[in-house]
């Protein structure tokens, strides 16, 4: 097949040359953005549609004919926007959304939906880019009307909603509509919905059929019989401690939930019976030690569910679909051993061709062709060309108890060529959130970066991380810089025990809530870190509470953080205990404190107010603004000038001790 050789001499001018034998891989090449993703198989098969970039550096949507191959042909790019989905909504026409780089994005929405045919006819956009008052063009949508999904019954049409605000910016309701993408025309699906509706499902007929509302902390679940116009509410949950969530609907009836197996359990799937307003006790699907979050492939004739995809300890899939099923083991026995292979297509059970992206902790991904009528798998590309996976380092995964008996996931990145019992320095890197899943055993940019530099990198899933039961979510709650804290150093201590780390040179590195725990770090912690480097990091919780000008909305404030962070006037002694910025002259090592101007997020007031403590009290401390950035790096400039930063920080501050 001739498709490797037309994918190679598109993206060659953008394909960087590797690492010399003796240097690492450039900072550039973790900073850099995927070269291909969002690769997709036309509903009829014929046509593979995928993101890659201009001569400039744009994401733009080009599309290429299968059979036979044909050059590919790009049929949508911007000067001044990245294209960063794509969907086919039917065999000749797809949507798409851009998204303008950087501040924009956070101050105006910055993004727009478009849809185009394959040969680049009939454009036509769908939602505008921003939150300006200019006058719209005839039936163009607003800002506040957003994509969900094409409705793949062949017509041209997609579904998008509205979302509502109060006057505060908090959430009310999102409305769904049924739209056009040749002629624009809405179609209301929101009639009769239950007020305050902040999502839906739909059932096997395309219709809403299950709802969720959010009232004042409040998750209020409805259900509308088959057959029936009436909803009946078979729900009401604390919005921060559901017993299940909704995932899909099978069919017209079968609801599957996501759903904790006893009070400790992590979440599998289950189906939910909306007479009884029980769960079914026996799970559809459950992997022990993960809460399933997944996706699915549906097909679009019958509305079955043939498969699931989601992350366990590294992505999986789980078909229900005996030839699907056969067809992944044979992938996975074709590719390398130890990859995930996750298989992309139009029509699953009648498509030719399917698309396999295959990826592990030490590949970042490479993209095949499978062609079913021939038998064979050709390569399409890779989506960092410019890293050997050889020198790539590999990733482990280990549950380990802290001083209190929890048990917490660590991951540990190895530097590659060096031997695992080897103590190394070491970086312990802290995710964001903090409520949210953090690591998993895939290619991970930051921490490969860090074992390129010959760091041995520790991830921790610390107390309050997601995604590996209710019970160690909870135990983060009103946690910071408590026990939440704990974790890191007890996940040091048993990095040093099994040798993996010289526990005399490390260092702690984190993003938003990571950036605070890496500032909190040597306070809680003074004698465990060597220095600490923070980005777009929580400084003062209460400036969390009383900011004006960050995208926090107002019932998150109200009823969500003081649940889960403390009670701004109740536990103001423990709130400013648990503030760096309140205790900035306590650190006694070198800090690295990076912040983007146009952060909404944490607004850069943050670091500012914490640099001008820090510098009162003496701490040694290196300051980097990226004005033109945000609450996470937008531009690759910067994210390779900060990787370069980081890498000379530490390499001053790592030092072997006399």
């Amino acid at each position: 097949m001739l498709l490797l050789g037309v994918l190679t001499a598109m993206l060659l001018p953008r394909m960087a040359i590797a690492a010399t034998a003796d240097a690492p891989p450039p900072a550039e090449h973790y900073a850099r953005r995927p070269q291909v993703q969002d690769v997709s198989i036309s509903p009829s098969g014929e046509r593979l549609a995928l993101i890659t970039f201009n001569a400039s550096g744009r994401r733009q949507l080009a599309v290429m004919d299968l059979d036979p191959p044909s050059p590919l042909r790009v049929v949508a790019g911007f000067g001044d926007a990245d294209i960063t989905k794509v969907r086919w909504v039917n065999k000749d026409r797809l949507v798409y959304e851009a998204f303008m780089e950087g501040p924009v994005i956070e101050r105006d929405g910055g993004a727009a939906t478009f849809a185009v045919d394959h040969d680049g006819r009939d454009p036509r956009q769908l939602i505008v880019w921003n939150l300006s008052g200019q006058t719209l063009p005839p039936r163009m949508l607003p800002y506040g009307w957003f994509l969900d999904r094409p409705v793949g019954d062949g017509s041209d049409d997609v579904f998008v909603y509205r979302s509502v605000h109060n006057s505060t910016g908090g959430l009310t309701e999102r409305l769904p509509a049924r739209l056009n993408t040749r002629t624009a025309q809405l179609r209301n699906l929101s009639e009769g919905l239950p007020d305050f509706t902040h999502w839906w499902w739909l059932d096997a007929q395309r219709k809403p059929r299950l709802a969720q509302a959010s009232v004042k902390g409040r998750s209020l679940l409805y259900w509308r019989a088959p057959g029936q116009d009436k909803w009946q509410q078979v729900g009401d949950f604390d919005e921060y401690a559901k017993p299940f969530e909704p995932v899909y609907i099978d069919g017209d009836d079968r609801i599957v939930v996501s759903a904790a197996a006893g009070v400790a359990g992590t979440r599998g799937l289950y189906h939910f019976d909306p007479v009884s307003h029980q769960r079914l006790p026996e799970p559809l699907v459950a992997v022990a030690g993960f809460d399933l979050n997944p996706s699915r492939t549906v097909d679009p004739d019958s509305g079955r569910t043939l498969g699931l995809h989601f992350v366990a300890d590294r992505p999986m899939s789980v078909w229900f679909d005996d030839a699907m099923a056969r067809l992944q083991r044979g992938v996975d026995a074709a590719l390398p051993a130890g990859r995930s292979n996750r298989l992309y297509c139009g029509r699953c059970l009648t498509s030719r061709f399917i698309v396999v992206l295959s990826a592990s902790d030490r590949q970042p991904g490479e993209y095949h062709l499978l062609d079913r009528r021939q038998g064979t798998m050709e390569p399409l590309t890779a989506a960092r060309p410019g890293l050997d996976e050889a020198r790539q380092g590999s990733r482990s995964l280990h549950r380990v108890t802290m001083r209190d008996g929890v048990q917490i996931p660590v991951y540990v990145t190895h530097p590659a060529g060096v031997p695992a019992d080897r103590p190394l320095p070491t970086v312990v890197l802290v995710h964001g959130g903090p409520w949210v899943r953090g690591a998993s055993l895939a290619w991970q940019a930051d921490a490969q970066f860090l074992a390129s530099r010959g760091y041995r990198v520790i991830e921790p899933e610390f107390r309050g991380s997601t995604g590996y039961g209710e019970a160690l979510a909870r135990a983060g709650w009103q946690q910071w810089g408590r026990a939440m804290q704990d974790d890191l150093v007890d996940a040091l201590a048993w990095a040093a025990e099994r040798q993996l780390v010289d526990p005399k040179r490390a260092c702690i590195m984190g993003g938003s809530y990571g950036g605070y725990a890496a500032l909190m770090g040597p306070i809680a912690h003074p004698d465990r870190w060597r220095c600490a480097i923070s980005f777009a990091g929580v400084t003062d919780i209460q400036l969390m509470f009383n900011i004006t000008w960050s995208d926090l909305p107002e019932d998150w404030k109200a009823y969500g953080m003081p649940r889960l962070i403390g009670d701004p006037v109740k536990d103001a002694a423990m709130l400013d205990r648990a503030s760096p910025l309140k205790r900035a002259a306590e650190i006694k090592v070198p800090v690295l404190l990076v912040h983007g101007g146009e952060d909404r997020r944490v607004p850069i007031a943050h670091a500012r107010r914490f640099a001008d403590a820090a510098r009162s009290g003496g701490v040694p401390l290196e300051v980097v603004e990226y004005l033109d950035d945000g609450h996470g790096f937008f531009k690759v400039g910067n994210h390779a000038d900060f990787y370069q930063r980081v890498e000379r920080f530490l390499d001053r501050n790592l030092k072997p001790l006399p």
